[in-house]
């Protein structure tokens, strides 16, 4: 357990610091866009592409953070009064769907990566590839997270039925 926890930390730090370098990006490129469009009245033809894709990144990576934390939109009205055993039930539940979709951004992502390997981008000329490559490597990073909260809630799932069984 101590080793899953250490990877996921591992990772988390790994995301945080590439999401402080694609928002930086991101924010650099508008402003230098806004500048030049504005005051320069000649714009950048790329800023805007790198923008998008940044931002493409940056969210991806968001959605590790969130599944890390576990922090993505929930809706807690039933689950709020539903008793510890079932809770941790429908937890469990939520994270092989989790870990169900990841799979499938994992899947189709390296598809499309693969299939976009020698397009380029109009304005920078860049692989696609390096932009869709963010669907699978943000799927694996979500399938570990959340296949970490689930062996955490089979270990807490086992303690409880230890204790209860005294």
């Amino acid at each position: 357990m101590k080793n899953l926890d250490k990877l996921g930390n591992t990772i988390d730090k790994a995301v945080n610091i590439l999401i402080v370098i694609f928002f930086s990006v991101l924010i650099s490129s508008c402003v230098l866009q806004v500048f030049t469009r504005y005051v320069l009245n000649k714009a950048f033809s790329w800023t805007e592409e790198l923008a998008r894709y940044t931002f493409i990144w940056a969210n991806l990576l968001g959605a590790v953070i969130c599944t890390k934390k576990g922090t993505h939109a929930t809706v807690t009205a039933l689950s709020e009064k539903y008793p510890p055993g079932l809770k941790r039930i429908v937890g469990a539940f939520i994270q092989v769907v989790v870990m169900l979709i990841a799979l499938v951004m994992i899947r189709y992502g390296v598809k499309v990566t693969y299939m976009t390997i020698r397009q380029t981008s109009a304005a920078m000329k860049i692989s696609m590839a390096l932009v869709n490559s963010s669907i699978p490597i943000c799927g694996i990073l979500i399938f570990i997270h959340s296949f970490v909260h689930l062996v955490k809630l089979i270990e807490e799932y086992r303690v409880s039925e230890r204790g209860d069984a005294k």
